[in-house]
């Protein structure tokens, strides 16, 4: 369908893939020798300067030999609570039930955990910390693949006894310490272990090419187009349509990058086994990209989006994980995502004379006023960032892939798409110099880019004699990379979702 941007424009947008002739040239217009302007007016355009690809550059890369499967290792902190299965009055015996008192007069009763996770002499609580601290008596006793332990209250009160309620299936129960007699004690508590666990990853090869006919290597370029160069920020001037099409070939394959690397999900079987295969026979290898790898560490849907609310998210996401100098959280999102943040802050502010501070107030006076007004003043700016308690700081990054149309097609009752409405925070940043999220590379494979020269390439449109690999009149550029991403620890990213992508 042509785009058809204004009454006053004089044509439409034409669409089309593959080969570009001179015939093409001319149904869109820039054959003509002349314009108006020899400024290429592009509607829309890709914003490259915040992709995912480049931040993830401005952090360590890793480059590794072989295109072999990359792995890390995670370690828990050995702070964790346990599921009680049922509390007994004897080992073998039944589960207790409304009327008996366990732990009554200092007696031992038995407690069944799925694990061995607690050791004797260690002080385990429940849910009322306090209430009711028991001490295992012994190492524990396997029964099948439980563990049955032997428990009795610490407390100066007889009468004192755990209700039953307090020993219901699944009562997660933690350790606190481990108490001994002062004269002569025999042994202390044991120490837990959290294992290291194996995280894996598998690369990605993606590939393009273009055929460019030689008649078009150095064809002029009716309407001159200049785009910022992100290297030096400056302006280039493109005047033939090869170096246009260079650039969107450049463009595309980045798009493609950057959605590899965060939506690609893996197509490793359970079994270890790859079931898609390539024009070669060989197997297609697809690693997980950073979305699919930050799903272990939970999503969060909302219907209503405010400040309270995001504070409590982060809370969750921080108390007892990060330390209070460590939780500044920026979040990818879209420009959806962006203004509802900001109206969000406003909100929570507007009570306060910050809101109200002058550096928001600016003449327009520079611009003309208005007729019958001495003193035209706006009013402006946009919160990005947010500064909560216990060192929360919570900071936006406008990402367009978020509001890309193309790939996203379910539409927000508040406008735009509703993946411009998610907020992805991923914590790129690094800790101790070290990256949460990183970007591997096999080696020599980062940006593979070659031609294959026919009758004409870039290099020989003069007419100077040079190798050939084929005798079509053109030369077709290819350009791939075997790229891959690792979320180290999942735990310290988090997603928040509109409730309409459920």
């Amino acid at each position: 369908m042509a785009l058809q941007f204004s009454e006053f424009q004089m044509y439409d947008a034409q669409h089309w893939s593959g080969l570009t002739t001179a015939n093409h040239l001319h149904s869109i217009y820039q054959g003509r020798p002349q314009k108006a302007t020899d400024i290429m007016r592009r509607i829309h355009t890709t914003n490259f300067g915040t992709d995912l690809d480049s931040q993830l550059s401005k952090y360590k890369v890793k480059y590794l030999d072989t295109d072999d499967d990359f792995t890390w290792e995670l370690v828990g902190s050995g702070k964790k609570n346990v599921p009680l299965i049922e509390a007994r009055l004897t080992p073998a015996g039944a589960a207790v039930a409304v009327g008996d008192e366990p732990g009554r007069n200092v007696t031992t009763f038995y407690m069944v955990f799925p694990e061995r996770w607690f050791t004797d002499e260690h002080i385990i609580v429940g849910h009322k910390n306090e209430m009711y601290s028991l001490q295992i008596q012994s190492d524990p006793i396997a029964d099948g693949t439980n563990w049955i332990y032997e428990v009795k209250l610490i407390t100066g009160d007889t009468d004192l006894f755990v209700p039953v309620e307090e020993l219901a299936s699944g009562k997660r129960w933690s350790r606190e310490w481990s108490l001994v007699e002062s004269t002569l004690s025999k042994k202390g508590g044991g120490i837990n272990f959290e294992s290291p666990f194996g995280m894996r990853n598998t690369f990605s090869m993606i590939r393009m090419q273009h055929t460019l006919p030689g008649n078009m290597i150095n064809r002029p370029f009716a309407t001159g187009f200049k785009v910022k160069d992100p290297n030096t920020n400056k302006l280039e001037n493109f005047v033939t349509w090869m170096q246009y099409e260079d650039y969107v070939f450049d463009q595309q394959y980045r798009l493609e990058k950057n959605r590899l690397l965060m939506f690609a999900r893996s197509n490793r079987g359970t079994n270890g086994q790859y079931y898609n295969f390539g024009k070669s026979g060989h197997v297609k290898k697809q690693g997980a990209g950073i979305r699919q790898q930050m799903e272990s560490s939970g999503t969060e849907f909302y219907s209503d989006f405010s400040i309270e609310w995001l504070l409590s998210t982060l809370t969750d996401l921080s108390e007892g994980k990060l330390p209070t100098d460590q939780r500044h959280f920026v979040a990818r999102t879209g420009e959806r995502g962006a203004i509802q943040f900001h109206l969000a802050l406003e909100n929570h502010v507007q009570l306060f004379r910050p809101l109200f501070d002058a550096t928001r107030m600016f003449s327009t006076s520079e611009n003309g006023g208005m007729a019958g007004v001495k003193m035209a003043y706006g009013y402006g700016g946009q919160f990005l960032d947010y500064m909560g308690p216990n060192g929360i700081r919570f900071s936006i990054s406008v990402d367009s892939m978020y509001d890309d149309r193309e790939r996203n097609k379910i539409l927000h009752p508040d406008g735009g798409v509703a993946e411009s409405y998610r907020y992805d925070i991923m914590d790129i940043g690094t800790t101790n110099g070290e990256p949460n999220i990183q970007k591997f590379y096999v080696k020599s494979s980062e940006n593979i880019y070659g031609y294959e020269p026919g009758l004409r390439d870039p290099y020989s449109a003069t007419g100077k004699m040079s190798p050939m690999s084929h005798a079509t009149d053109g030369y077709t550029i290819h350009r791939g990379c075997q790229v891959g991403v690792a979320v180290y620890d999942p735990s310290r990213t988090k997603s928040l979702i509109p409730n309409i992508l459920f």
